[in-house]
Order: structure tokens, then C-alpha cells, then sequence
């Protein structure tokens, strides 16, 4: 038991803080992704989630906005999970999607399975096997469309002899789908959160460390005596908070009832990130303020010590390299400590 909580924590390390790098130097999965590799399967959470690569196994990925571009080629099964979601790649085992809308406009050798609410097949979809869809509304199939196989689903057939085959809805192909490309591909590349911080983005996380430090002294006084009694617990639970967060989106996802508890975990990593940066600022500061002397006691020295901590975690964040190193200890490190103070402050 202690060897698998050991190999746990040392895959969350490994995961927080290699996937940033990994994003933002090989260009193949764009904005800020979580991504870790088994063998040759790969598994990635974002918020928006755009992969341009090859990948030897089977691909899992979940996000609000899923997207497999034409370059995209996965070799095994693919699991999808998101609010949106396009295939456009060469998939050579089957696709899975669980989405409130998705637009397949790719090549797929397996079988298809999708559950939501609109599905599409686009003019440039290549279908080896059968298409099974759960679905209130029926499916809109291009009539270039190719489906060597089966369509299963909402009495999709009776709907193709109604009706002559529709094209992608705009809605969907121009809108979100190019607005997502333009803006997170095609543009300038999103480096991963910590790399960079404004001075109004200081002035922000100071003001929320203010705000913890004067609602709540006691827990501010534990979370410094935690940080310097127990630095690497602190950091370990807030990694644990970071990278099990996504997971256990992503499995909640598996079922269409459990996918908006799973987009709600995602709305509370940030949310975790933007507490456990003013946590550590609310402690780093009390520790600080301790060490100015007769000037950091009080309401004026509080004030001044996380000025003085919001002032050097900007400067160590603005570093290159090592800045993303800072901001991930800042936060998780936060994030511990918050814990650790709530803890231990009574009820």
C-alpha cells in the first residue's frame, strides 16, 4: 500500500510539472493541458483542447472544447469527453464521444459510438465501421459522407428518405469550431499558466491574500506555521489537488448523468489555483511581517508583509524557466496549506 500511494505521488509530481513544458515546446497540444503518457496511450484535460500528433496507443481527452485536427492520427481507440468536440484525423480503432455537440469530419476505421445531444458527419467523414448515436434529436449526415457500416440511432433512417442530407450546421462548423482554431492554433501559442503575470494580476492575488489574512487570523497564523513546519506535505496535497482534480472529471464523465458534475470539478480547478496562489501569499506574508520586527505588527505590518510577498512571487514567476517552477510551488503549496489551516483551526 505504501509503494502504490508512493508511485501515486511520484506520477503527480512528474505530471504537474512536466506537462507544461511538454505543451509549450512541441507545439502538439495547444493551451493549458494536462497530459500524461502510459506506454503509448495518452490521456489530456483542458479547457480547450486542440491535438495536432500522432499517438501510438489509445487517446483519452476531456475539455469544454475538444478538437483532432487533420493532422491527428491515433493508432488505438479513442475516448472523448466535452461539451464540444471535432475529429478530423485518421483514427485507426474506434471513437467514443460523450458531448453536447460533435462534428466528425475525419477518418475513423472503427466503430463510432456517440452520447449528446447533435451529432455530425461531415462531407469528409470516412466511417469503417457502424455509427451507434444516443440522441434526442437525429443525426445530420453529409451526402459525401461515407459509412461503410451501419447508422444506428434516432430513426435516422426514416429522416434520410424525408429529407435530403443537410450539411454541418453552420452554428457548429464556422462558428465555435474555426473561432476555436483561429484563436488558440492559428494564433499566437498560450504558454502554460505560470510563465507570465501582470502587475494588475499581482495587485489581484494580493488583494484576495488580504482578504484571507484579515477574515480569517487564525488559520493565516496555521498556514505560516505550516509552511514552515511542513513545506513538502503542503505541496504534496496540493498536487494531489491539481492533477486528481481532471481525473476524476474525467471519470465522473464516462456516464451522459455524470458529465455536467464533471464540467463543474473543471470549473473548480482554476478556482482551486487563484485560492492557492493568495494562500501562499497570505502566508508567505504573515511570515514576513514576523520578520520585519516592530513595523510588521498589526493591520499595517499584515498589509505590508504580503506586499512585500505579492512583490517577490511576481519577480521569481517573471524569471524565465525557473518561473513556471515558482508559480507551481506557489500554487500547490497554497493550496496544501489552505488545507492544513482549515484543518487545524477549530470549528
Amino acid at each position: 500500500m505504501r509503494g502504490a500511494i508512493f508511485r501515486l505521488f511520484a506520477i503527480l509530481i512528474l505530471v504537474t510539472s512536466g506537462t507544461a513544458a511538454q505543451a509549450q515546446s512541441s507545439g502538439d497540444i495547444a493551451g493549458q493541458a494536462l497530459e500524461w503518457a502510459s506506454g503509448g496511450d495518452v490521456f489530456s484535460v483542458a479547457r480547450d483542447l486542440t491535438i495536432d500528433r500522432k499517438v501510438d496507443g489509445t487517446l483519452s481527452a476531456a475539455g469544454e472544447v475538444v478538437i483532432l485536427t487533420r493532422d491527428a492520427e491515433v493508432k488505438g481507440d479513442t475516448w472523448i469527453a466535452a461539451r464540444r468536440a471535432a475529429v478530423e484525423g485518421d483514427l485507426h480503432g474506434d471513437l467514443s464521444i460523450r458531448a453536447q455537440e460533435a462534428l466528425i469530419n475525419g477518418k475513423v476505421k472503427g466503430d463510432v459510438a456517440f452520447y449528446g445531444l447533435d451529432l455530425t458527419l461531415g462531407p469528409d467523414a470516412d466511417i469503417g465501421g457502424n455509427v451507434t448515436y444516443y440522441s434526442p434529436s437525429t443525426a445530420r449526415v453529409d451526402r459525401n459522407a461515407r459509412v461503410k457500416g451501419e447508422i444506428n440511432g434516432h430513426d435516422i433512417a426514416a429522416a434520410r428518405e424525408q429529407s435530403p442530407p443537410a450539411a454541418p450546421r453552420a452554428d457548429m462548423r464556422d462558428r465555435w469550431r474555426d473561432r476555436h482554431m483561429n484563436e488558440y492554433w492559428d494564433g499566437p501559442r498560450i504558454s502554460a499558466p505560470g510563465y507570465h503575470m501582470s502587475a494588475s494580476g499581482a495587485l489581484f492575488f494580493g488583494v484576495i491574500a488580504l482578504v484571507i489574512a484579515f477574515a480569517m487570523p487564525v488559520t493565516t497564523t496555521r498556514m505560516r506555521d505550516a509552511l514552515v513546519a511542513q513545506p513538502i506535505p503542503a505541496l504534496g496535497l496540493g498536487l494531489i489537488w491539481l492533477v486528481g482534480l481532471p481525473v476524476a472529471a474525467v471519470l465522473i464523465a464516462i456516464t451522459i448523468v455524470g458529465l455536467p458534475f464533471a464540467f463543474l470539478l473543471l470549473l473548480l480547478w482554476p478556482l482551486g489555483m487563484i485560492l492557492g496562489l493568495a494562500g501562499t501569499l497570505a502566508a508567505f506574508g504573515e511570515f514576513l511581517a514576523g520578520r520585519i520586527g516592530e513595523a510588521g505588527k498589526g493591520a499595517l505590518g499584515r498589509v505590508a508583509g504580503i506586499v512585500l510577498a505579492a512583490a517577490i512571487i511576481w519577480i521569481g514567476i517573471s524569471v524565465p524557466f525557473l518561473g513556471a517552477l515558482v508559480w507551481l510551488f506557489a500554487v500547490a503549496g497554497g493550496i496544501g496549506l489552505l488545507y492544513l489551516g482549515l484543518r487545524q483551526t477549530p470549528l
